[in-house]
């Protein structure tokens, strides 16, 4: 009984893996690719049609296929981009049960010198 308690806890544990970690893989991609991006000044001048072309090209470039360009909130106010990329993932689990994966940490506001143009 005890081995089978312990097959079954190391099959549900792999399962979670299996599932997740390309989640959080892709998430970590998206992040990245978007801190990047404002480190390099790839935004600077950039209208916010721009930005969202350039960030459709880097998630395509990047395989992110959880979330795309047209989802990305971009807005201007006071010579700051605001940049809200924010989304959730829902995936199936086991039979009917799905896991909703929300990712609200992917906010980025920067200075810009384009903050009147939308």
């Amino acid at each position: 009984m005890g081995l089978l308690g312990f097959v079954i806890v190391g099959a549900f544990v792999f399962t979670c893996a299996i599932k997740l970690i390309p989640v959080y893989m892709e998430h970590q991609s998206i992040a990245k690719t978007i801190e990047q991006a404002i480190e390099e000044g790839d935004f600077d001048g950039k209208s916010t049609g721009e930005i969202r072309r350039k960030l459709g090209k880097s998630f395509d470039m990047n395989m992110v296929d959880d979330t795309n360009a047209k989802a990305v909130s971009i807005k201007r106010n006071k010579g700051k981009t605001i940049i809200n990329a924010n989304y959730e993932k829902r995936l199936p689990f086991i039979s009917n049960i799905d896991v909703v994966v929300r990712f609200d940490d992917l906010v980025y506001d920067f200075k810009t010198d384009y903050a009147n143009n939308n």
